[in-house]
């Protein structure tokens, strides 16, 4: 069971950011530190496992049709929208999966550096914005943090203590 008294429950994290018209240093990266920073119950989910062949309108749809089913099975939204790519190009696709999140009713948590993303009506959707993504991070593990159970002593002496 792990630490005494908790249950480790496994979580699961879309990662959604920018992918169209990014290298894949800039794809990856923030992904990639969101691995190392995360919590070892959490994993993050990417859409860009399956985004190789993106050319077709039917692979475009199969694309649209995974992050859609992704959202959908994941436990909180991750979305991070840095200034600079936000200034070359909107990222669509996460805003939609944005959206699709809040209307799942899941957690959505969003990350940028650029004012412009934080004073966007489409942002009060979010349950949590932060400017620094360490920061971020940090705040989905608390949220995300394996259940604590009491130990059957304890409870036994709560019980005890009530009577």
């Amino acid at each position: 069971m792990g630490i005494k008294g908790v249950i480790p429950v496994r979580k699961f994290v879309y990662l959604a950011g920018p992918i169209e018209g990014c290298s894949s240093n800039e794809i990856n990266q923030w992904r990639q530190k969101f691995d190392l920073l995360r919590n070892d119950h959490i994993t993050g989910v990417s859409p860009y496992r399956a985004e190789m062949d993106a050319d077709t309108p039917e692979s475009r749809k199969r694309i649209i049709m995974k992050n859609y089913m992704d959202v959908k099975q994941c436990d909180l939204i991750f979305a991070y929208l840095p200034k600079e790519i936000n200034a070359r190009r909107p990222s669509y696709g996460t805003t939609f999966e944005i959206a699709w999140g809040y209307s799942m009713q899941k957690p959505v948590v969003i990350v940028s550096d650029d004012p412009q993303v934080h004073h966007h009506p489409l942002m009060d959707m979010s349950g949590a914005r932060f400017w620094d993504l360490e920061e971020a991070i940090d705040y989905v593990n608390v949220l995300l943090s394996p259940y604590q159970v009491m130990h059957p002593d304890n409870i036994a002496m709560t019980l005890a203590n009530l009577n």
